[in-house]
C-alpha cells in the first residue's frame, strides 16, 4: 500500500500514542478558547449528556467537567489516549461524571436524540467536516448543540 492510501488505521497506534501522549493537547485550541465556545451554551443540567469526541488525552474533556454541568463521554480511537484521560480524571475527583471510552467515531455508541453536546475539538477533520456534522446530529437531543473546531489555513487566494 503506498503512503497515498493510507487511513489512520494503517498506522502504528503505539507509536502515535507514544508520541501525542507527551502532549498536553493533541490539537489545536487552549483552555480558553474551550471555556468561551463553552459560554455560547447556557441550558446545560447535571441530566445533561456531552460527548467529546476524538478527546484524545482530555485536556478539553475536563475543562469541559470543570465548567458544566452533566455526564461527559470521551471517545478517542487510542486506548493509550483513554486511559490517561480516565487517570486524570480520577486524580481531579471527575470520574462520576467523566468516562473515556475507546471508540471510532464513524461508529458512536450513542443513541439517537441521546446527547444535548457534541463536542470534538481538531478531530473532525478525521472523518471529514461536512460528513462529522451529517452523522453526529442524528445523536443530538432537539435543540443540543455540536461545537468543533477545525484547522484552516487562509490565504489571500
Amino acid at each position: 500500500m503506498n503512503n497515498e492510501n493510507k487511513t489512520i488505521h494503517d498506522f502504528d497506534f503505539h507509536l502515535i500514542c507514544e508520541y501525542f501522549s507527551k502532549l498536553e493537547r493533541q490539537g489545536p485550541g487552549s483552555i480558553e478558547v474551550t471555556v468561551k465556545a463553552l459560554s455560547f451554551i447556557d441550558h446545560l443540567t447535571s441530566e445533561s449528556r456531552i460527548a467529546d469526541i476524538g478527546c484524545g488525552t482530555g485536556k478539553q474533556t475536563l475543562v469541559l467537567a470543570k465548567h458544566a454541568p452533566g455526564m461527559i463521554t470521551g471517545i478517542d480511537l487510542f486506548s493509550g489516549f483513554i486511559e490517561i484521560l480516565n487517570k486524570n480524571a480520577a486524580l481531579q475527583n471527575l470520574h462520576e461524571r467523566v468516562t473515556g471510552q475507546v471508540g471510532s467515531m464513524e461508529n458512536l455508541p450513542f443513541r439517537k436524540e441521546e446527547l444535548d453536546v457534541i463536542w470534538s475539538e481538531g478531530a473532525i477533520y478525521n472523518i471529514g467536516f461536512e460528513r462529522g456534522l451529517r452523522e453526529w446530529r442524528g445523536f443530538l437531543k432537539r435543540g443540543g448543540f455540536i461545537a468543533v473546531s477545525e484547522a484552516c489555513w487562509l490565504t489571500d487566494e
